[in-house]
């Protein structure tokens, strides 16, 4: 892919990918053909804002993981989630915010 292309796509995604990857991420793209481009930015992307809202306000019921993706999770915090007493919960607002990153960088690492 062309240097400017990629330096576009680096700077368009680097807010909802994790930091610590993306060199990787720009050592794909600079691998992948030009036909990627248009695919990537046309994707969407899960907002780590919405997430962490998501999270603090009704992370209880598992809405913060439906959102992300990971629905198993999502169902088993929903379900289980008052067994904890509100750690599991409290604990997740960090790890969702976090796994929201690393699930954009899947997404768009699966787009190549």
């Amino acid at each position: 892919m062309e240097k400017t292309n990629v330096t576009q796509i680096i700077a368009m995604v680097k807010d909802n990918i994790p930091t610590d990857k993306i060199l990787l991420f720009k050592q794909a793209l600079e691998a992948a053909d030009e036909s990627a481009y248009d695919v990537i930015i046309s994707t969407p992307l899960k907002s780590k804002t919405t997430c962490l809202i998501l999270s603090i306000f009704f992370g209880g019921v598992g809405v913060d993981r439906f959102y992300i993706g990971d629905i198993g999770l999502g169902i088993a915090k929903l379900l289980l989630g008052w067994l904890t007493f509100g750690i599991w919960p409290l604990v997740d607002i960090f790890l969702s915010y976090k796994k929201c990153e690393e699930k954009n960088l899947e997404t768009l690492m699966q787009l190549m």
